[in-house]
């Protein structure tokens, strides 16, 4: 029987994003006033650092990811800017050798490791949000935004990887 769960959850702008993005405008609107009372060819530049700014900086600051479970794969995908979708990584079940809350003292053994950590998460840092945390081939450290339902699923075919305290 194929079982499947998809779940999606919006990245929150960080500062950082911000900045990003209102540096870049900031530069955009100098350019433009500089073409139209200096030089005509900062206009032209202008025209070139927007289009940059559209399909580079913008949808790499305003993220969604889309997580979806189907036949004990786990997949997420990065959605950008409302517009472009990419799959950034697929996790077999069989691989995974442990998912609980980021804040749980399973993850005990693993906090001496040297893991390398990918978020996929909303950076959502209120007291009632917690992450989980998925150790991966042993080498992996992967934070994804589950909700309960969707990790419920995942534990109906691993109940011996998957704890919810």
């Amino acid at each position: 029987m194929e079982q499947y769960m998809e779940h999606m959850v919006k990245k929150q702008t960080t500062m950082g994003d911000r900045a990003i993005r209102a540096v870049c405008i900031i530069l955009l609107i100098l350019m433009a006033v500089g073409g139209w009372f200096v030089n005509p060819l900062l206009w032209f530049g202008a025209v070139i650092f927007f289009v940059v700014y559209r399909y580079v900086v913008y949808p790499n600051t305003d993220l969604e990811y889309e997580y979806l479970y189907v036949d004990r794969s786990l997949t997420v995908d990065k959605i950008m800017a409302k517009e472009k979708r990419k799959t950034i990584a697929t996790y077999e079940l069989d691989r995974v050798e442990l998912l609980a809350p980021a804040n749980s003292s399973r993850l005990a053994e693993y906090r001496d490791k040297d893991l390398k950590t990918v978020g996929f998460w909303s950076l959502d840092t209120s007291d009632d949000h917690v992450p989980y945390a998925m150790i991966y081939e042993g080498g992996l450290k992967v934070l994804l935004d589950l909700p309960k339902d969707f990790v419920k699923i995942i534990q109906n075919n691993a109940p011996r990887k998957v704890f919810f305290d």
